[in-house]
């Protein structure tokens, strides 16, 4: 049997699960904090995605499983219509989701005649009600954790009888089992900076009964830390008896890269070269806008940083930089607006007069795309909101940086002059984009000068994982060029473009 269908997951879906496994890893549950992880929003439990694959199988009613196999390639977000193809045999069952061309998991179940044994797991808990944060010094090969498992029994009910995963010839008691795994994972090994890569588990036989929960022992057996890659062996037993065995694969990611006021001063000394000149930094609150800001203050600068969500990190900028040489003032809103553009302008008028430096840094998060029916509307409106965070600042801003003869400056791409990935089409298209838009602009608004900005790629959120990250450089490097170049005279009217780092 053969077939496929859409599938679509919600924050509602996220909070169940994560109420049934206990896991409460913020990757998963804190919409805040998903924005600021390499995926720019909740990532979906590799667990649900498994579950709700499996129940997705035609009814097993004479069968049980007897083993399951999770592979993760690529990370599930909430809102986004992924496809599910199904293939399966009287022995197997393969089940594959795909966003477009791109799979994100696959999923092997092994069967067998005869029905699952019927044991019941009591209404329990966990051993942890907080993420554990461990760094790659923390995973060491042999160390373990271990415990008594069972997942909350409403929640869990709920979960099971939704899906109607017990017709697939899998007991309430293997399901808990893959709840666990996910508990494991996003808790206690690795914890708060997992991401779950892979689970293969085989299901022993069992004497009928009901069990407080399910007692686990986890080993680490290596860590490599070329990929931050984390493998587990683990023991469930249910009683005396063994109940299944587990391989656990996931991926530890990197604390986020925030850009600290003493490389700068290696890089760049202090000065007032920037003494009474005002700069605003669209997207200025972390990775390279924060980097820019800190270099621009670090020269006397008063700089005005926007920011749309990010409050705590915004406010621990301006107090890192409390007694720089210049100025950092908090300017929160959403710079596609035009209103708040407007308000932006007055208030930055009224209070010092002029505007010297607009710098439009922020972008949406960048996730793989490709050209193709399934993904166009997001890519078109990917190049949409890019093009909003440019192009709204500008339209308000050149205006004043006319009257002082002030810069404007677009951070782009070096894919705006290299070759650019296949998955990238999206982001290169709204580069493209700006960059046309600053020509054009060039030309109306001839008593400003134009810098476009092409750095590599940066060691940010956005790239902020094992894969991503090589060949990345620092973010305040790119700043102290950007800012250099602003230390230097420019010529009214001109297009410049940086791109040497």
């Amino acid at each position: 049997m053969n077939w496929s269908e859409t599938l679509c997951f919600s924050p509602t879906d996220l909070q169940r699960f994560g109420e049934a496994s206990h896991d409460r890893n913020p990757l998963h549950l804190s919409a805040d904090y998903a924005r600021k992880s390499p995926y720019g929003g909740q990532v979906v439990f590799g667990i649900l995605g498994g579950l709700a694959c499996l129940a997705r199988l035609g009814d097993r009613p004479e069968e049980h499983l007897t083993s399951l196999t999770l592979d993760f390639p690529g990370a599930m977000l909430v809102g986004i219509p992924y496809q599910i193809e199904v293939k399966e045999t009287a022995e197997k069952a393969i089940a594959k989701l795909y966003d477009g061309r791109r799979l994100l998991l696959k999923l092997t179940a092994r069967f067998e005649a005869g029905t699952a044994v019927p044991i019941e797991l009591e209404d329990g808990s966990a051993p942890r009600l907080d993420c554990r944060y461990l760094v790659p010094d923390d995973l060491k090969a042999g160390s373990t954790v271990s415990g008594q498992y069972a997942p909350s029994r409403g929640a869990f009910d709920t979960l099971v009888q939704s899906d109607t995963l017990v017709a697939k010839g899998i007991s309430p008691a293997q399901l808990a089992a893959l709840l666990w795994a996910s508990y494991l994972v996003g808790m206690e090994l690795p914890g708060q900076q997992a991401l779950f890569s892979k689970l293969s588990i085989q299901f022993e036989t069992v004497v009928t009964a009901t069990y407080p929960g399910l007692e686990y022992t986890a080993a680490v057996t290596s860590f490599d830390d070329r990929f931050n890659l984390l493998q587990t062996q683990a023991r469930l037993t249910a009683g005396n008896y063994l109940f299944a065995k587990a391989e656990i694969r996931a991926f530890v990611r990197p604390a986020s890269p925030v850009p600290r006021q003493e490389k700068f001063e290696q890089l760049l000394p202090a000065s007032l070269a920037l003494q009474n000149k005002v700069a605003l930094i669209i997207g200025g609150s972390r990775g390279l806008g924060a980097a820019i800001a800190q270099a621009l203050v670090s020269q006397g600068c008063t700089v005005f940083v926007n920011f749309y969500r990010s409050l705590a990190e915004a406010e621990a900028l301006a107090e890192e930089l409390a007694e720089a040489p210049g100025k950092l003032k908090l300017l929160q809103g959403n710079a596609a607006d035009l209103g708040w553009c407007q308000t932006a302008q007055e208030t930055i008028l009224q209070t010092y007069g002029r505007l010297d430096f607009l710098i439009c840094n922020a972008c949406p998060p960048i996730l793989p795309l490709w050209l193709e029916p399934s993904s166009i509307e997001r890519v078109n409106q990917y190049v949409a909101q890019s093009l909003g965070l440019m192009s709204v600042p500008m339209s308000v801003f050149l205006e004043s940086l006319a009257a002082s003869g002030g810069r404007n400056i677009v951070i782009s791409s070096v894919y705006a002059s290299q070759a650019a990935p296949a998955d990238l089409p999206h982001y290169v298209a709204a580069k493209y984009a700006v960059e046309g838009l600053v020509k054009a602009a060039a030309s109306e608004y001839e008593a400003v000068s134009h810098l476009i900005v092409r750095p590599p790629k940066l060691l940010t959120d956005q790239t902020n994982t094992p894969l991503s990250s090589q060949g990345a450089i620092a973010p305040e490097l790119a700043a102290v060029k950007l800012t250099q170049s602003l230390l230097s005279v420019a010529e009214p009217g001109q297009v410049q473009v940086l791109e040497s780092f």
